[in-house]
């Protein structure tokens, strides 16, 4: 199995590249420095054949585009509500990052509850708004050897996402936390949209915000 996780971007944004069973890829989160991602796909040997973006935001899309020019017959995914972001600049809210993003629209939505798969890899929707109102979440049950979630930015980690940005809604993040993923199985792995790997088990007891010892 091919596992690849990257920084890009000038905020940081955690991209994953991953890959079962030949050349067929996922990528996840592609925000930023195109040329380190396609390098990555090239000197392996792969193309994407769906890339999916946890939200809409621009830091999570901005190398879509170029993902796309380069593999034209790669799939585009987001959770639906979050939709709209990859076309609009101002529902991207790119100004965060003085730039103006557009790219590609969606070939698929995501809802809560559908399966994503490429070759060998599969992984369960989870919706989990909060951060925006189309944040989405992949689960994988077994994932190289153990359950793993790639949160995007829900939960990171002793973190959760922002919600004083339009879209934003703290109480939908504290539900989706607790009800999305809070629920699944303690060993798994949490692979988030910015920052160090972390695991379920251990944002339940210690993360701050929504852990045993937050207040409600």
């Amino acid at each position: 199995m091919h596992f690849h996780a990257m920084t890009v971007g000038g905020l940081e944004t955690n991209c994953y590249v991953l890959a079962a069973d030949g050349p067929d890829a996922l990528v996840i989160d592609p925000g930023g420095d195109a040329g380190e991602v396609l390098r990555r796909l090239e000197a392996h040997e792969l193309a994407p054949a769906l890339l999916v973006n946890t939200h809409g935001h621009a830091d999570h899309i901005l190398a879509n585009a170029a993902l796309r020019e380069r593999y034209p017959d790669m799939k585009i995914a987001i959770g639906r509500e979050d939709a709209g972001c990859l076309t609009n600049a101002l529902k991207n809210q790119s100004f965060f990052i003085g730039m103006t993003v557009t790219g590609p629209k969606a070939d698929r939505l995501l809802d809560d509850g559908d399966v994503v798969e490429v070759g060998k890899l599969k992984f369960r929707v989870l919706a989990t708004p909060g951060h925006t109102p189309g944040g989405i979440c992949l689960f994988a049950d077994d994932l190289d050897g153990g359950p793993a979630l790639f949160s995007g930015d829900t939960l990171f980690a002793e973190g959760v996402g922002r919600c004083d940005i339009p879209g934003g809604d703290w109480e939908r993040l504290v539900e989706s936390i607790r009800t999305k993923i809070f629920t699944l199985p303690d060993d798994t792995k949490v692979f988030p949209g910015h920052g160090p790997q972390t695991s379920v088990g251990h944002e339940k007891k210690h993360n701050p915000f929504v852990g045993e010892d937050a207040e409600d």
